[in-house]
């Protein structure tokens, strides 16, 4: 079996330059911190105004960050999504915010609903609540997993839905929780689980004092195929699996994320069988693999379709007793290039191929309540980024607004499904 690509480096959004905040080429999607007191700050906690009716979950949404310098570009993104017939958009909360910083989700929270789009954003660490000693360089993948540093989260958490609380009802506890470069120092299913517990207190206590109905996501796992021992993480349903099980029936969750990715080479759309790692999953009653009705007839390894590994990530939540729990797909994707160049670099009318076949699928799933492809757009070319080169191309317009075919083909099918 063919080694993979399970590391995809979680994108915070282009810092933008508002009120003096710096310039273009200083913006950066990932947050460097020094030394930083351990109280959460408490100022710029004001909430952003009501404009209107929050949108219902959609398949149609956009996630519009990549990695770039030019902010002229990068602030045409929402409105441009919104002319695909875009419905929602994906915003990771910086460690910024945790000082008191809203600067950068405010812009594009308030740019995205006054173009009548709705916003899931994603948590991640704060350097006040971060269990590491020594704090890593990039604070926001570092876990609060001590008691002291869950109460400081949950802080800074109650601050984060009390400023948004007019305009966002969905968020995402962590992203990609079972990736080690995301969760440090390595995927932890029992200290995510408690984790998922104390963000959905926080949540629950918010709904309760403020009348509200804020929904909290299971964090998303990404990647269904990752070879055990190859890199510093661990396959989604195994991953899920084991958090399920460390929650013991409890529900800290309203809904479940994922980052539904599957990698190059092209062979590898959404109608190709491709092999997952289900190991530790118990098989099913009377089968010899965890999922047959998907496929799933093997262990350890067994081959899936898209569809197939979608419907087992809502199956292992069944299986544990939670029924059918609406998914949010936060990302998923497929690159397209204008040069193709073999089969990590496909052309651009695979990935079309690709969102058709993808959205096919969605459209028939019932449990899938939202999806958002990425991206919008390809990163700027050689601008640095922790991604594989691959991954600068999978946006549905190239990095100067060049449409590819994928973006009328994403356009066509919104129109056609306004309630979806």
């Amino acid at each position: 079996m063919r080694s993979r690509y399970p590391l995809i480096a979680l994108l915070l959004l282009l810092l933008v330059p508002i009120a003096g905040a710096g310039t273009a080429a200083a913006r950066s999607k990932h947050h460097h911190r020094k030394h930083h007191h351990r109280q959460v700050q408490r100022h710029q906690t004001k909430p952003l105004p009501d404009m209107g009716p929050i949108p219902a979950p959609s398949l149609f949404g956009l996630d519009t960050d990549l990695y770039e310098s030019n902010h002229a570009y990068w602030a045409k993104d929402i409105p441009l999504a919104q002319q695909l017939g875009a419905r929602f958009d994906h915003f990771v909360l910086g460690p910024k915010t945790a000082s008191g910083d809203f600067a950068e989700p405010d812009f594009v929270i308030a740019q995205a609903r006054r173009a009548g789009m709705g916003v899931v954003l994603s948590l991640g660490g704060i350097p006040q609540a971060c269990s590491i000693s020594p704090s890593p360089s990039s604070v926001h993948v570092c876990p609060p997993t001590t008691p002291a540093d869950l109460a400081r989260y949950q802080s800074y958490l109650r601050t984060v839905l009390l400023r948004y609380r007019n305009v966002v009802s969905y968020y995402e506890s962590w992203t990609e929780p079972n990736n080690g470069s995301k969760w440090l120092p390595s995927p932890q299913p029992a200290k995510y689980a408690a984790l998922l517990e104390a963000d959905y207190q926080t949540v629950q206590q918010v709904n309760s004092q403020y009348g509200l109905d804020i929904k909290l996501l299971f964090g998303s796992p990404i990647n269904f195929s990752i070879i055990p021992g190859s890199t510093n993480s661990t396959a989604v349903l195994p991953f899920v699996h084991a958090v399920l099980a460390d929650l013991h029936g409890q529900r800290p969750f309203d809904g479940a994320a994922l980052h539904a990715y599957r990698f190059p080479p092209a062979t590898e759309g959404p109608d190709a069988l491709d092999w997952d790692y289900v190991g530790g999953v118990p098989n099913a009653p009377g089968a010899n693999g965890p999922y047959p009705s998907q496929g799933c007839i093997k262990a350890p390894w067994c081959q899936m379709t898209w569809s197939g590994e979608l419907s087992a990530y809502e199956q292992e939540f069944s299986n544990h007793g939670y029924g059918q729990v609406p998914i949010w797909i936060t990302e998923f994707g497929w690159p397209g290039n204008a040069v193709p160049g073999g089969d990590y670099y496909p052309a651009e009318l695979t990935q079309t191929l690709y969102l058709t076949q993808s959205y096919a699928d969605l459209l028939r799933l019932p449990f899938v309540q939202a999806a958002l492809w990425f991206n919008l757009r390809d990163y700027q070319p050689g601008y640095a980024s922790p991604d594989p080169a691959f991954f600068y191309h999978y946006g549905l317009y190239e990095y100067g607004f060049a449409p590819k075919p994928a973006a009328a083909a994403f356009q066509t099918l919104a129109a056609a499904n306004p309630g979806r």
